[in-house]
């Protein structure tokens, strides 16, 4: 059991900047499929899949809130099958964290530092979460709780930046060719809310474990509205084909933006804002990964293991990918859904399976033994 402990609150700070940093980042509502002007009925459809996410794997978290994913799965499927699960868990931590840090350094290097080698972006970041992780979980919830309320006003200022460009005609026609194409692009982010995978780690250290749903569907809903909001504005100003064609919508609408003239250039707050996010997704992510390799190799600091994961966080994220355009391809609905189907949601299933087997089995056999009848 971990002595380590954050509030409700914090939790609900970070997995908000977890998922809404996607927001800011690729727009996945908008570039991921074929709703353009109808990528806000996308948003919300993402926002209901994200849910039953959140109760597929928060659900399981607070049946055990003194124990991490890693040791209940092999409590439930036993210690081969529990430990291959844990393996498809510490993919995900691995591969979305080192996905993003790589969008994000692909987004300084194109808009900002041209000259400045990718390795480079991608280590100062992954060094300074790695600092954080090695202080501890503490740290990096106190570490969102002093940056949420910047975090939420970069993002706002962008918002209300972009009206003097909003066209309300850009949105229309709603629903022209039907509800294909809208859940088509809520594919993505709808399989994006792997992101809740750091639940079942979190729960343990929480002060109220038992609260642990509310607190991740008030994220997921105060995300989701950023997401809606942010996806109407982009469409709005950009249009549906300039922003389904664009790398990084989002900041493309705000590079374009000119509220006066000498009120320019407030893409920056989108940089801002990002970067914010990124950090915190990055140390939640590394610290879960840690966590796990820890528990499944029986060490009982998980310190000792930053060092070395970080850097295979900095390897696999500069060579995974040849370019971007090959990291938008794995954001495709027909290559990232079916990943996390097969990572995320099945491995879940069979550990509900599982805990329901086990459940209706101690249930049947106390039914048995209150009902026992004396021999005459």
């Amino acid at each position: 059991m971990t002595t380590e402990k954050i509030h409700n609150r914090q939790l609900v700070f970070m997995l908000f900047m977890i998922r809404s940093t996607v927001t800011i980042a690729t727009l996945p509502v908008l570039t991921t499929g074929t709703a353009e002007q109808d990528a806000w009925l996308s948003a919300i459809v993402s926002l209901a899949a994200t849910l039953l996410m959140i109760l597929l794997i928060g659900g399981l978290a607070v049946k055990f809130p003194e124990e991490t994913v890693f040791e209940y799965s092999r409590k439930l499927l036993g210690k081969t099958g529990g430990t291959i699960i844990c393996f498809f868990f510490l993919w995900i931590f691995l591969n979305t964290a080192a996905t993003e840090v790589r969008i994000y350094a692909e987004l300084l290097k194109i808009g900002f530092l041209p000259h400045t080698p990718l390795i480079f972006l991608i280590s100062s970041m992954v060094l300074l979460a790695a600092v954080a992780v090695g202080l501890g979980v503490e740290v990096i919830a106190r570490t969102a709780d002093a940056l949420f309320f910047s975090y939420i006003f970069f993002i706002a200022a962008s918002l209300l930046g972009a009206l003097k460009g909003f066209d309300f005609i850009n949105l229309q026609p709603v629903l022209s060719r039907g509800f294909g194409p809208v859940f088509s692009s809520a594919l993505t982010p709808a399989a994006l809310g792997n992101q809740n995978l750091v639940l079942g780690v979190l729960v343990p250290t929480l002060t109220t474990p038992r609260k642990a749903i509310p607190s991740a569907a008030l994220a997921a809903l105060l995300s989701g509205i950023v997401l809606i909001l942010s996806t109407i504005t982009v469409v709005g100003v950009l249009g549906p084909k300039i922003g389904s064609s664009s790398l990084f919508p989002f900041f493309l609408m705000t590079k374009a933006i000119e509220i006066s003239r000498f009120v320019e250039r407030i893409e920056a707050l989108v940089v801002i804002a990002w970067g914010l996010g990124i950090f915190i997704n990055f140390a939640v992510f590394l610290y879960c990964g840690a966590r796990g390799v820890s528990q499944l190799a029986k060490i009982r600091d998980y310190r000792p293991l930053i060092g070395p994961m970080a850097v295979l966080w900095v390897i696999l994220s500069v060579h995974t990918y040849d370019d971007f355009l090959d990291l938008v391809k794995f954001f495709q609905p027909r290559v990232f859904f079916p990943h996390s189907m097969i990572t995320t949601v099945l491995p879940y299933l069979l550990l509900w399976a599982a805990y329901l087997i086990r459940h209706a089995g101690r249930g049947g056999k106390k039914y048995i033994r209150k009902r026992r009848i004396k021999p005459e």
